[in-house]
C-alpha cells in the first residue's frame, strides 16, 4: 500500500540567513510512505494515519533550522519511528522561493529511506 500526502503548505521560518528566519517564507511538503499489504483495513491500526503524518511535519516546519536539508531529515527520522512497518518513505520539502538574485524557482530536497 502506498500512501501519499502532497503539496502540504507552510509558512515557516527555515534558511541560513536571519532575515528567512524573521521574515519566514512559503514551503512545500509531498510525502510518500509504502508499506506492506495487509489482508484487510477495517482499523486506524491497519493503515498510515495521515494525521499522524500531518503532524509530524508540522512539528518539525514549526522548529526554525538553518537548512531545509535538516528539516527535511528530521521529518523523515520522525516517520521512519512512528510508521516502523514502511518498506519506504520519501520527503520531499520545497522551498518556494530562495533568496537567490535573479532566481525564478524554488529549491527542493529529497529525503528517502528504504528497508
Amino acid at each position: 500500500m502506498i500512501v501519499e500526502l502532497n503539496n502540504l503548505q507552510f509558512y515557516a521560518y527555515h534558511g541560513l540567513y536571519d532575515f528567512e528566519r524573521e521574515k519566514g517564507g512559503e514551503f512545500i511538503v509531498n510525502i510518500k510512505i509504502e508499506s506492506t499489504d495487509k489482508n484487510k483495513y477495517t482499523d486506524l491500526l491497519d493503515v498510515v494515519n495521515y494525521e499522524d503524518i500531518y503532524r509530524i511535519v508540522n512539528q518539525q516546519m514549526i522548529a526554525s533550522k538553518n537548512f531545509i536539508e535538516e528539516v527535511a531529515r528530521l521529518i523523515l527520522e520522525d516517520l521512519k519511528i512512528q510508521f516502523s512497518n514502511a518498506n519506504y518513505i520519501e520527503v520531499k520539502l520545497t522551498k518556494c522561493a530562495p533568496p537567490i538574485p535573479g532566481m525564478n524557482g524554488s529549491a527542493k530536497v529529497t529525503a528517502k529511506y528504504s528497508r
